[in-house]
């Protein structure tokens, strides 16, 4: 038995009539006779009573149209599935987070794909940038967000995306000394203690980079302390227990009680730079179709990229 069998079967019910079901189904009154012959013959049951003058459904026929009926509707709704997946418009798609840094980007993209693709199931995930690579090689999540220098290689098997590249500022409590400043120089900054986080959630390189931004001053930082998570970079800097350097975001702001003034910086400083990256060889069209729309929502940004 085949899909088309339920169709005919299910046309030739409604119309009670071979030769208007044949028009519909564009098929000859004696092939239609034939495929309703073969699906009786299957089912081993008479489907419809039928003489020169009329055709009837049988009792057996009622019960047949009913369940008939059905499996086109799943059939068609399968079909329906597939064709939306392949264009993307449904299915699932895990994206890494950030931290605040996302909130420059990811609420507007989020919002832009969802206008697009209401019917893809969209999670996020709050995970460090490194451990976010090891998700995405593992298949837990489609998209990841890193922090990194500008100019840093790229990881070969993964496809990049330049989001934004800034230089950086310095986030610092509202009650420093420096606070009041509208622009800080590094060498203001050099008996501060510099938070930076964790080796292990940016398998160094914000420690990195903060080094090297002192460095191309022909400083270096006093203390460097490094911190796990940036709740908790947050809550020493609100007790001038430290200062911090990171990109400057035009969309997010200081959390209460913490301020950002621009680095005095030269030409050749270091920048922060973020980028969303994924699989080179993930087709899906959920990822592709969320990174045109991070893409389009990149030209947006205020300030430069």
């Amino acid at each position: 038995m085949e899909l088309r069998h339920l169709r005919y079967f299910v046309v030739l019910a409604k119309e009670l009539n071979f030769r208007r079901a044949a028009e519909i189904l564009r098929v000859a009154s004696p092939s239609l006779s034939s495929q309703i012959k073969d699906l009786e013959h299957e089912l081993e049951a008479r489907l419809f009573d039928r003489n020169t003058k009329k055709v009837k459904l049988t009792s057996a026929g009622v019960v047949f149209l009913e369940q008939a009926e059905a499996v086109l509707a799943k059939a068609n709704e399968a079909v329906a599935a597939v064709r939306a997946a392949v264009g993307g418009h449904s299915g699932k798609l895990a994206l890494g987070v950030l931290g605040p840094m996302s909130g420059e980007f990811l609420p507007a993209t989020l919002a832009r794909f969802a206008q697009t693709y209401p019917h893809v199931d969209v999670s996020l995930k709050e995970i460090s940038p490194d451990a976010q690579i090891a998700q995405l090689e593992n298949k837990q999540i489609q998209i990841a967000f890193t922090l990194n220098q500008a100019g840093e290689p790229k990881i070969p098997h993964l496809e990049h995306h330049v989001i934004f590249e800034r230089d950086p500022i310095v986030l610092l409590s509202r009650f420093h000394p420096l606070a009041e400043k509208k622009s800080i120089k590094i060498s203001e900054l050099a008996q501060d203690t510099m938070l930076c986080l964790s080796d292990s959630v940016t398998h160094g390189r914000h420690t990195a980079l903060v080094i090297d931004i002192f460095r191309k001053h022909d400083l270096k930082p006093a203390k460097l302390k490094q911190i796990n998570s940036f709740e908790s970079m947050y809550a020493l800097m609100i007790c001038n227990q430290g200062v911090t350097t990171g990109p400057k975001l035009y969309r997010v702001p200081p959390p209460p009680g913490i301020v950002a003034r621009p680095i005095e910086v030269k030409k050749s400083d270091p920048k922060y730079q973020i980028r969303a990256v994924w699989l080179k060889n993930d087709t899906s069209a959920p990822v592709k179709n969320f990174i045109d729309a991070l893409k389009l929502e990149t030209e947006l940004l205020v300030g430069p990229t």
